[in-house]
């Protein structure tokens, strides 16, 4: 599986299929509800021995997470997708995003928007585990504007998210002349909890048309790839050709500077995070997208998501094949740091224990065994990574 998934050259991003998925389903205490609004999405991986079409998915204003079982194809079409239940979780508010974490995938970070905070969940009660330190900068967002997305890295080392839009001391919202100045904000999640570690500066597309009301261009998702690179999905809204359009974008941080000491962006000096577009097409209020399994004919499937929050909008998922610069060119580096070192060593060692916890899988089969430990007894004697 690795070995097909790493198809070098430039990164792509392409469309395959689209598929609706329903609107009823039923929680862990047998309660049903109506799926809707349904804004971040993530898959949790064949680690705990099951097939791998798993996914779970929050749904906006409200405290419930929703299951979803997606097939693919060997490209990364969608051949099925259904709902596989749901969870209720202990607090109900506006959340735009959903990550797993842990070896048994049992406790989730979900994103608020309101706040913005990040929280914490105990996915087999939905009781709160705890709510992030959050710099303060953030406390400045704008309405409906703060954060929209989540992403942990393979490793479970960093998490990110963003503002949708500018937050009131950084500068304007979007409009059809100009994007908004978004901080791209990232976490050290190898302590608990995590810490923020540093902010990017990243600015977002113009509207796509005329301004209507409700129009926005903002960052609707972030994912974090293997090889620490970002993928940007800005969502535009607006009076065109179409009312939406879908933008996504390969970003890199690495000379970007950390913000995080800047009060304001606006007429400050920095360098931003630099972006390449890979896709532009009209998905609907396509609002969330994760990075899903290794294809069997190369490159790795994206999964998106879309709200039905809007008279055109209706419940479904959507796939993109994603190839070329995507894995780590140093996956013993479970701690990213650039080098593999002790620390490196105890992160193994604790995944190797644990067989199925998905951070030591460096062949990505599965499971964290034998020929993971090869591997990684290989990078550690040379220390520095290629």
């Amino acid at each position: 599986m690795f070995e097909a998934a790493c198809l070098g050259g430039p990164l792509t991003a392409q469309f395959k299929s689209a598929a609706a998925f329903g609107s009823s389903s039923t929680d862990q205490l047998g309660a049903p509800f109506t799926v809707q609004g349904v804004s971040g999405i993530v898959w949790n991986g064949p680690h705990l021995g099951g097939s791998g079409t798993d996914y779970l998915a929050v749904m906006d204003n409200s405290n419930k997470l929703v299951r979803l079982s997606v097939t693919l194809t060997a490209d990364g079409s969608i051949s099925s997708a259904s709902l596989a239940g749901g969870v209720s979780i202990a607090e109900s508010r506006d959340f735009e995003d959903v990550c797993s974490r842990g070896p048994a995938r049992d406790r989730i970070f979900v994103c608020d928007e309101g706040g913005p905070d990040i929280r914490e969940f105990d996915l087999s009660t939905g009781g709160l585990v705890g709510v992030l330190p959050r710099p303060g900068v953030f406390a400045n967002r704008r309405a409906n504007f703060g954060y929209e997305s989540l992403s942990l890295s393979r490793t479970g080392s960093t998490l990110w998210t963003c503002n949708e839009e500018a937050l009131t001391v950084d500068g304007n919202a979007s409009s059809a002349t100009a994007g908004s100045w978004v901080r791209l904000l990232k976490y050290d999640a190898t302590v608990s909890p995590p810490q923020p570690v540093a902010q990017y500066a990243y600015l977002t597309q113009p509207l796509h048309g005329v301004s209507v009301s409700g129009s926005r261009s903002g960052v609707s998702q972030v994912v974090v790839l293997p090889n620490r690179k970002l993928l940007v999905l800005e969502r535009s809204f607006a009076l065109g050709s179409s009312f939406f359009l879908t933008r996504l974008y390969e970003v890199d941080v690495s000379a970007a500077t950390d913000v995080s000491g800047m009060g304001s962006l606006a007429a400050a000096t920095y360098v931003p995070a630099t972006k390449r577009l890979l896709y532009s097409g009209d998905q609907t209020n396509l609002e969330g997208l994760c990075l899903g399994p290794a294809l069997a004919a190369g490159g790795y499937a994206l999964i998106g998501i879309v709200d039905d929050g809007d008279p055109i909008s209706v419940n479904r998922v959507v796939s993109f094949r994603l190839t070329g610069d995507v894995d780590s060119p140093c996956p013993a580096d479970l701690t990213d740091d650039g080098i593999v070192d002790d620390a490196d060593f105890v992160r193994f060692a604790a995944s190797y224990d644990l067989l199925l916890d998905p951070v030591g899988d460096l062949n990505q089969n599965g499971a964290t065994d034998d020929d993971d430990f090869v591997l990684f007894a290989g990078a550690y004697d040379a220390l520095v990574c290629p």
